[in-house]
């Protein structure tokens, strides 16, 4: 596969001009280039999409899901420059690149899939921020539904919706108009792997298309696929935008299920682990407000939102993860 884009934008502020940059991975292994990637798209609704997130991460923008209020999902790729967590923002809540009306937050720690890229360029292309504080969910920043199933993984799907604000076309600038939209088909890894000239596609991987007219682009990095209110996929990489025949690749949320929720897991665990500590506490669990924060440690929203049992609303729920189900306790 030749020409690949990510789709990490990076860019500096200089006079108020928004200045689209190079990522440093510019080749995969096999030589290609490397290139970053909403194209053929209409503006979205904030409302519509409020598990979308937007990642800054020391001059490199990428777009997230929202899991619950206290992690966020994105592209791996999109820390590949800077692992330096006091470089990093999380944004949400914004209909607009730089949007001053919408809170941001501070990362406390985040982990990057330990098989990033060991297979193949760009495989288990995902990584999980956790935030210093809760995210304040309402109307504009929501949970997004975790898929729980393979069955969109048909190439008779035809209904993706994927997100962004970045390049509306190859080369060219950031979207004026703020959050964008399009809808894309779903291409077997049998069909992609021979339009990408045999280029080996890891099972983490899957392709969608937009007919040479619709696609994502550079900026789009780490945003998330939707298919019938579920998150199925992150935007990962690809060869141009909206190219002929080349379909862009996504990350597999569905086969990477588990280990997202392991990874959720241990974050409540070690959280609970200090603020135990810190309390110095000898109950069972911990029940109590904190008075600073206004939150209580045994509600602590720490856990996967799935789509078993969800009523969708505006394309997206709120709903009680099934597996991990009941709230977490700050257990001794």
């Amino acid at each position: 596969m030749q020409n690949y884009r990510i789709f990490l934008l990076t860019f500096v502020f200089m006079n108020s001009f928004v200045y689209g940059g190079r990522h440093k991975h510019r080749r995969d292994r096999n030589g290609g280039k490397v290139e970053g990637r909403i194209v053929g798209g209409e503006q979205a609704s904030l409302a519509a999409y409020p598990y979308v997130a937007q990642f800054f991460n020391m001059g490199g923008m990428c777009g997230g899901v929202i899991l619950n209020s206290w992690t966020i999902m994105t592209a791996a790729h999109c820390l590949a420059h800077n692992t330096d967590k006091e470089h990093m923002r999380v944004q949400a809540g914004s209909k607009y690149l730089y949007d001053f009306e919408s809170a941001k937050y501070k990362v406390k720690s985040f982990v990057i899939h330990e098989d990033f890229n060991k297979e193949q360029a760009f495989s288990c292309d995902l990584a999980l921020l956790f935030l210093a504080e809760p995210l304040k969910l309402g109307t504009m920043v929501k949970k997004g539904i975790l898929v729980n199933h393979d069955k969109w993984m048909d190439d008779q799907e035809h209904n993706f919706i994927v997100t962004g604000w970045g390049w509306t076309q190859y080369g060219g600038e950031t979207s004026k108009h703020g959050l964008m939209k399009t809808n894309l088909r779903y291409v077997s890894n049998e069909e992609c792997r021979r339009l990408h000239d045999n280029y080996k596609l890891t099972p983490d991987m899957f392709c969608l298309y937009g007919d040479a007219v619709r696609d994502t682009c550079k900026g789009d990095s780490g945003g998330g696929v939707l298919w019938n209110n579920m998150i199925v996929g992150l935007t990962s990489h690809g060869n141009g935008c909206a190219n002929k025949n080349k379909p862009s690749l996504y990350t597999n949320l569905w086969i990477l299920r588990d280990w997202i929720k392991e990874n959720v897991n241990l974050f409540v665990m070690n959280y609970c682990r200090e603020l135990l500590m810190s309390r110095r506490h000898s109950q069972n669990y911990v029940n109590m407000t904190d008075s600073d924060s206004g939150f209580r440690t045994d509600d602590m929203d720490c856990k996967l939102t799935d789509s078993k049992n969800a009523s969708s609303q505006n394309n997206s729920a709120s709903v009680e993860n099934d597996e991990i189900g009941e709230r977490k306790k700050c257990t001794l």
